[in-house]
This record gives C-alpha cells, structure tokens and sequence, in this order.
C-alpha cells in the first residue's frame, strides 16, 4: 500500500522532532520536573570501571543530520505525488 503525501509529511515531521530532541541530548543532560538524569555507560577494561557517555555528542549529531535528510527526502516525495495525484 502506497503511503500518502499526508503520511509523509507527518513521518517527516516525526524525524524533524527526533533530529531536534538528539541535538538537545548531545548538549546536556535530560532534565525531569525534579531531577537531572546524566545517563553514562560503565563498562570494566583491564580490570578497571570505566564510563563513557550514553549518548555521544558526536553520534547524536551524525543521527540527527540523518533524521533531517531523510525527512527533507519525504517532504521532496510528498510534493511531488501531490503534483501527479
């Protein structure tokens, strides 16, 4: 079943708020109403506890700018099958 220009455009929008909410992730904490959640992984090397960030600054931006292409592709095929429909 073929989706429609609505349908695309609503998952383009769905991938802009995604792309928008990783950026915000790759520059600070998550904020709750009453607490702030750093999330870390840790992880044992050589005998020794070690952390690193959940969320890599520099992955969260790589995904966000995948998020936001494939939504401008989405947006580029919703107008165009509103065109021939």
């Amino acid at each position: 079943m073929a989706a429609m220009p609505d349908d695309l455009r609503q998952i383009a929008c769905l991938f802009r708020a995604a792309a928008g909410q990783l950026r915000r992730l790759s520059t600070r904490p998550i904020r709750t109403k009453p607490d702030t959640i750093v999330a870390i992984e840790a992880y044992l090397y050589q005998d020794q506890m070690s952390s690193a960030p959940a969320f890599p600054p520099d992955r969260c931006q790589e995904t966000a700018h995948l998020l936001e292409e494939f939504a401008d592709n989405l947006e580029a095929l919703s107008s165009s099958s509103r065109r021939r429909g």
